[in-house]
């Protein structure tokens, strides 16, 4: 028989695979990437004066977010150049810069493949980066080694590729990971289910690769400590002509609440079909797959987690970001964790060279980053960040295990939902929850 560690490493080894193809399975919308792979909308270098009347006058900052502006992935990562570009503005205008320096964010489309990933990745390193966020999955596999050997430090995004602390696999120690990574962000819905009252927890997930099939592995693992019976799981084709028959299965199952690890567009139609079939039950839905625009019009209810801070909260931290996306932002949506956690791991820059990064007069280099980062100790950006964020000079950068839980009512109205001890020491709507490999 298995030891309980292994199966959580099998599990884990399962969902790296099913993080990797969520955002590709379901899409259908497949645009062309540009030719350079680099988005030319790039922010101010600090010219405009702040309220103050001081401009930042130090030498300038330029930070990479390498994300799918095009390709399958776009309908989540699609929006995270705004956020940079509003965050730039906002911190240049009122805020004198970062420690003193100009910043500027540039955005590199990864066109929701490897090969654009890695193109992306090569544009910023060209440009001078001091450091990348990265907004998608796909790109996060295709990047890591080639930054990593360029000496540029991951700061933050969307990130799942974190290997397990065995053997000679290593993740970088200027790997600077900001949100959860799996197996904890797949556990999410189960807990979610759980702080909602549900009872019986069934899963559709991608058909497209066999792996997907195995987060039932995780699924059997963490439903008994959360009082949640585990019903089954329902491969699902993104390109079936039809839902139906996955659907029924699903509904024969007898749970009561379905977990969509599915794209955002494969998992609203197949709501839309489940519905026709007659089901009446809650969905579940985790991480990036959870956006406002997709969800909010079904008229169900949707349990889940998220892995960066809700948009919707009225705690400070939240409303400075929504008042300065306000000023500053070009419009787009930001209700999508991918715009959150791509403002948190800004702020998390600016709070680490504030304290620990070169003067005004000084360059900001990589180096200068990386060892900023390591000084980084019980950090929570008073609630941006999932837990109390602390990294180190040598050896695995923590695994983040806590996430936000909600809950959408039909009205399409989402509220925190919590579980246990604050994870990240905040109270209200951004305290988050968490989970333990037991």
């Amino acid at each position: 028989m298995q030891s309980s560690t292994k199966r959580w490493w099998r599990a884990f080894a399962a969902l790296l695979a099913l993080s990797l193809i969520a955002a590709a399975c379901g899409d259908d919308d497949d645009t062309a990437s540009n030719e350079t792979g680099v988005d030319e909308t790039t922010t101010t270098e600090g010219d405009t004066p702040t309220e103050n009347g001081e401009a930042p006058d130090g030498t300038p900052v330029t930070i990479g977010i390498v994300y799918s502006e095009t390709g399958r992935s776009a309908s989540t990562y699609g929006d995270v150049d705004s956020v940079g570009e509003a965050w730039a503005e906002w911190v240049n205008t009122e805020h004198g810069g970062v420690n003193g320096h100009p910043v500027e964010v540039k955005a590199y489309d990864a066109a929701s493949t490897g090969e654009g990933a890695l193109a992306a990745a090569q544009e910023a390193i060209s440009d001078g980066v001091v450091g990348i966020i990265i907004q998608d999955s796909t790109a996060e596999n295709a990047i890591t080694e080639a930054i990593t050997s360029a000496g540029i430090p991951m700061i933050g995004g969307t990130a799942n590729s974190r290997p397990m602390d065995t053997g000679d696999t290593h993740w970088p120690n200027t790997y600077f990971n900001t949100a959860p990574s799996n197996p904890s962000s797949a556990a999410a819905a189960v807990l979610a289910a759980s702080a909602a009252g549900l009872e019986s927890f069934a899963a559709a997930v991608c058909a497209e690769v066999p792996a997907c099939a195995q987060a039932g592995i995780l699924y059997e693992l963490v439903a008994p400590g959360a009082g949640i019976e585990y019903a089954g799981l329902v491969t699902v084709g993104a390109a079936e002509p039809s839902y139906t028959a996955p659907c029924l299965e699903l509904i024969n199952l007898g749970a009561d609440v379905i977990n969509l690890g599915l794209a955002p567009q494969t998992a609203v139609s197949v709501v839309e079909e489940c519905a026709l079939q007659g089901y009446e039950g809650a969905y579940a839905a985790i991480m990036n797959t959870v956006t406002g625009a997709d969800f909010e019009d079904l008229g169900v209810r949707l349990v889940g987690g998220i892995n960066g801070f809700p948009w919707w909260a009225d705690a400070e931290p939240a409303q400075a970001f929504r008042d300065a996306f306000e000023t500053y932002g070009d419009g787009s949506d930001i209700r999508n964790p991918s715009i959150t956690t791509t403002w948190s791991a800004l702020e998390l820059f600016r709070a680490a060279m504030e304290d620990y990064g070169p003067a005004a007069d000084e360059d900001v280099t990589t180096q200068s980053v990386i060892e900023a980062y390591h000084q980084i100790d019980g950090e929570t950006l008073d609630g941006l960040l999932p837990q109390p964020i602390s990294y180190v000079e040598d050896g695995f950068q923590p695994l983040i295990k806590c996430f936000w839980l909600f809950e959408m009512d039909d009205q399409g109205e989402f509220s925190t939902l919590t579980q246990g001890e604050s994870g990240n020491e905040a109270t209200g709507d951004l305290q988050t929850s968490c989970f333990s490999l037991g």
